[in-house]
């Protein structure tokens, strides 16, 4: 019986014992492993095909565990009988391309020049170009792991080949390209977000495609101007925010340490007479919404609340600066985990980042931005474990979008 060299690693990089690997990376299972291994065995090349059948059924639990509801399908059947491609997977009415690869040391990562070529394999899996996703998944062979290492969508990779194709280094004995790390997305939360929230482009032919202009992902956003409006956009409510009541009125109430469910608008209340001693006035035209998630095993709630200038609803042509206060807990009284982490962004750096210590008798962690109407926050919060939710960016438009 033939059997892997797991020593044969194509004159790749191994880890070495100096360095360590991030902690979102994902435990491979003894049954990944296996399947790999058979799913290899009688490819040209083994040690690539392992890699990818690692990346493809890593990529499948992944999938499965943080999001049981989406729409995809795998023939365990075509997988036993190696007859599955190690590649496509299909989600939702997307198309992933799952390409393995081990540790990339520098911020280049070499991608098949087939699958950058639109005729060449998509067209043939009729495939459409627009609700393609290339995800990278680096593997960790000799200490079992994998690290979701980013995505792309699939249109923008092939642009960037086209722009710049005298530059690109293309290695010819591998036929491969060398990307740069930064046209990936290094948050897979926003996979997930995508997968469930957007609609796929319907099916055009190839040479239509090529003339549509491309399609937005980061426009995935929270329109926060609406709540003003007492409105949640479509993206909100399919995130399951809720909206509160607009006449409350702040006030202090002691919480203990005790479980138990509570109520959302009581604990807002609560939260409001504790900002004002953090020196952050809401304002009473200011509206709040929350949403109850789960986090690995905490059950979790953040509250958002926004404000803005006196003039966005008088004069629309304005550029109102507005605010948005975050406040993370959890949805029952003293559960909140230590260790969690809660960060903002802008458009370019980290403006806030939060961290729950062990010593503090916190039951919230608070930040608090403001910015005008051009500017949009992302919100990123993480658990000691390494599972992480990135929400998609809070901006502010008084009129739907």
């Amino acid at each position: 019986m033939m059997t892997l060299n797991l020593l044969n690693t194509g004159g790749k990089r191994m880890l070495s014992e100096f360095e360590t690997i991030p902690i979102e990376a994902i435990a491979l299972s003894p049954e990944i492993m296996q399947q790999a291994i058979a799913l290899s065995q009688n490819a040209t090349n083994q040690w690539q095909t392992y890699l990818d059948a690692i990346a493809y059924l890593t990529i499948c639990e992944w999938l499965h565990e943080r999001s049981p509801n989406l729409d995809f399908a795998i023939d365990s059947e075509d997988i036993t009988n190696h007859q599955a491609n190690l590649h496509y997977l299909e989600v939702n009415g997307f198309t992933l391309y799952v390409l393995g690869t081990t540790p990339i040391s520098g911020d280049m990562v070499e991608i098949p020049a087939d699958i950058l070529q639109p005729q060449n394999p998509i067209s043939e899996n009729n495939h459409n170009l627009s609700n393609t996703f290339i995800v990278i998944v680096e593997i960790y062979e000799e200490i079992e792991q994998a690290l979701i290492l980013g995505f792309s969508r699939h249109l923008q990779l092939v642009k960037h080949l086209a722009d710049r194709m005298v530059d690109l280094k293309r290695d010819r004995l591998d036929d491969t390209y060398q990307l740069p790390l930064s046209l990936f997305t290094n948050e897979p939360e926003r996979l997930l977000l995508y997968l469930q929230n957007l609609e796929p482009i319907k099916t055009l032919p190839i040479a239509t495609i090529t003339e549509l202009p491309p399609v937005n992902i980061t426009e995935l956003i929270l329109n926060t101007g609406l709540w003003l409006q007492e409105q949640l956009d479509e993206i909100a409510q399919n995130l399951a925010w809720h909206l509160l009541p607009t006449n409350y009125e702040p006030r202090y109430v002691p919480v203990m340490r005790s479980s138990g469910l509570r109520s959302p608008t009581q604990e807002l209340e609560q939260i409001f007479s504790e900002v004002e001693q953090l020196n952050v006035k809401v304002p009473s035209s200011a509206r709040a919404a929350y949403q109850d998630f789960q986090l690995g095993d905490r059950h979790l709630r953040l509250y958002a609340t926004v404000w803005a200038d006196g003039n966005y609803s008088t004069n629309l042509e304005a550029n109102p600066e507005w605010s948005l206060l975050l406040v993370l807990g959890c949805q029952a009284i003293g559960e909140i985990p230590y260790g969690v982490r809660m960060q903002v962004r802008d458009q370019q750096k980290v403006l806030i980042d939060r961290q729950l210590d062990r010593k503090s008798q916190d039951l919230y962690l608070y930040a608090c931005v403001t910015g005008d109407r051009t500017e949009t926050f992302s919100v990123s919060i993480s658990l000691p474990s390494g599972v992480m939710l990135t929400l998609p960016a809070f901006a502010f438009h008084p009129n739907p979008l």
